[in-house]
């Protein structure tokens, strides 16, 4: 397995809670079982550490990254300081095929039940929007931005408001960047992220981490 395919794979468990906060990860058992050398699997982790995804402690072990509202206040900010011009770039470059990309994920997110499942496709579809800006390091930005918030999500109450209001959001997002208004595309992506913070905002108080 290529070491980006491994890094990868890594994240998304991290992101999507296959391992849990302050779950330890054992260099030697991961090498096993991705059949390589402990070395690629340390590079990977020395890159999630850098995005604050795990913990890296010398002589004592790696450490998956707890997970508190209040660490991640300033990623909240930068992301949504962010995703407003994104909105923007997005109404002016995005193409009639990644439209359609949309579409065809909004569908998936409409009919989708399970929880976990919901979260990937609005990763994907997050992640559509931002590559359509065609600004590389702003897509890139977002993204980890939106990897190191993705977890609370999965603290949030089963019935939370903000899973109730992703399809709306999106299908009103695309009509925005179908008719390229930037004002309107900025404003459903900065009302779509207040509606997760608030969200998560509610869940933390409502019980602990």
């Amino acid at each position: 397995m290529a070491n980006k395919e491994i890094y990868s794979e890594l994240k998304r468990r991290i992101v999507f809670l296959d391992y849990q906060p302050k779950q330890v990860l054992n260099l030697k058992e991961l090498a096993q079982e991705f059949g390589v050398s402990p070395i690629p699997i340390r590079e990977a982790l020395i890159l999630l550490e850098a995005e604050k995804l795990v913990h890296i402690i010398p002589n004592h072990g790696i450490y998956v990254s707890e997970v508190s509202f209040q660490d991640l206040k300033e990623v909240f900010e930068v992301r949504l300081f962010l995703i407003g011009p994104a909105g923007r770039l997005a109404a002016q470059r995005i193409t009639p095929e990644e439209l359609l990309k949309l579409e065809e994920l909004l569908k998936k997110i409409q009919s989708e039940k399970d929880r976990k499942r919901l979260i990937q496709l609005d990763a994907e579809f997050h992640d559509l929007i931002n590559n359509s800006t065609k600004n590389k390091t702003l897509a890139e930005t977002l993204q980890r931005l939106r990897y190191q918030i993705s977890r609370l999500w999965f603290f949030s109450q089963e019935n939370d408001t903000y899973s109730q209001e992703i399809p709306q959001d999106f299908e009103k997002l695309i009509v925005a960047l179908k008719n390229r208004d930037q004002n309107k595309s900025e404003q459903i992506m900065k009302e779509h992220a207040l509606h997760f913070i608030e969200q998560v905002k509610t869940s933390l108080y409502s019980k602990p981490l």
